[in-house]
């Protein structure tokens, strides 16, 4: 028996939690086969009952300029515990406090896909789940910009991929999730290995995100070649670090991806300087500092990545 994904909880209103919220509560939402989306936002248990109702956002579609305003419906305990799909669209950092406040009431087949940067919120969220609790990993490259409170606009067209890392689903529920978040926002496609593609995601912006927000720079800044052999030598050690996890990245390859990437999004603010100038925390420790902690553990030297991982420390502080 396959179940329905007709009940769906997103974790956080930031600009992808809202982009992700928006797109699947309008999916479908003049039909009978439309799921039950659902908010869930960390400030939620703050707001009096008449706030909860009334509750709204704002979204500009990708390359237009009118804004429009669309209600919010909260997630409850109920909705939690039929949720078929969770999907944790919050920073890593956030990520274990998220689950934990709601692990009791997930049911046990219910999808807990996590989409965030960097690396290593897969064994804190382990930590708090059932062993055989389907844990998932989304990787976007849409681009959505966070104009305000409750506020965003879809900037830039992209695809996302999505991939098991723990538990079981079937073949037929792999296709049906894919065709539910592709629905809602194309381009979706599930993968075996999701994890080489983690590792891909992980080397680029072990790179292009601290040198951006260390030197305050937009991200095509990063090929200057002032920047080359720092550049090298972080892409060195992550593809030493990788042979070690399994994954075989190859530097020559790397180089290429990070060129062009940093090209493509020449004119783009990377997601760390942008939390740096607002004040924000980063999530530095789950990008260069994931490659640290790897280093040490299997006794590699990665001083390229400990340094930025330091440097950005200090901005944090």
């Amino acid at each position: 028996m396959i179940d329905p994904l007709n009940n769906i909880i997103v974790i956080g209103q930031g600009a992808m939690g809202l982009l992700w919220y928006h797109h699947l509560s309008q999916a479908n939402t003049h039909t009978s086969a439309s799921p039950n989306v659902s908010l869930l936002s960390s400030n939620q248990a703050q707001l009096n009952a008449y706030e909860l109702k009334s509750a709204k956002y704002q979204f500009t579609p990708y390359q237009q300029q009118e804004t429009s305003i669309y209600p919010i419906t909260y997630a409850k305990t109920a909705d939690i515990k039929r949720a078929n799909i969770i999907l944790l669209c919050v920073k890593s950092y956030h990520i274990a406090s998220a689950l934990k406040n709601i692990a009791k009431d997930i049911p046990h087949r219910c999808m807990v896909i996590l989409a965030h940067n960097g690396m290593g919120t897969f064994e804190e969220a382990a930590e708090l789940l059932p062993s055989n609790q389907p844990i998932l990993a989304m990787l976007t490259t849409h681009g959505c910009l966070r104009r305000g409170v409750l506020n965003i606009e879809h900037t830039g067209l992209g695809y996302s991929d999505v991939g098991l890392l723990s538990g079981e689903i079937s073949t037929n529920q792999q296709n049906k999730l894919s065709n539910v978040l592709s629905h809602a926002l194309p381009e979706v496609t599930f993968h075996q290995n999701i994890i080489e593609k983690q590792w891909l995601k992980l080397a680029i912006n072990c790179v292009i995100n601290p040198i951006t927000a260390i030197n305050d720079i937009d991200n095509g800044e990063v090929n200057n070649e002032k920047y080359t052999e720092q550049v090298n030598q972080l892409l060195a050690e992550i593809v030493a670090i990788s042979h070690n996890e399994g994954i075989n990245l190859v530097l020559a390859d790397l180089q290429k991806t990070v060129f062009k990437v940093a090209s493509a999004t020449a004119k783009n603010c990377s997601s760390m300087r942008c939390d740096i100038l607002a004040g924000k925390p980063s999530e530095i420790d789950y990008i260069n500092g994931y490659i640290h902690r790897l280093g040490k553990h299997y006794q590699i030297a990665t001083p390229e990545n400990t340094r930025l991982w330091q440097q950005v420390k200090s901005l944090n502080a």
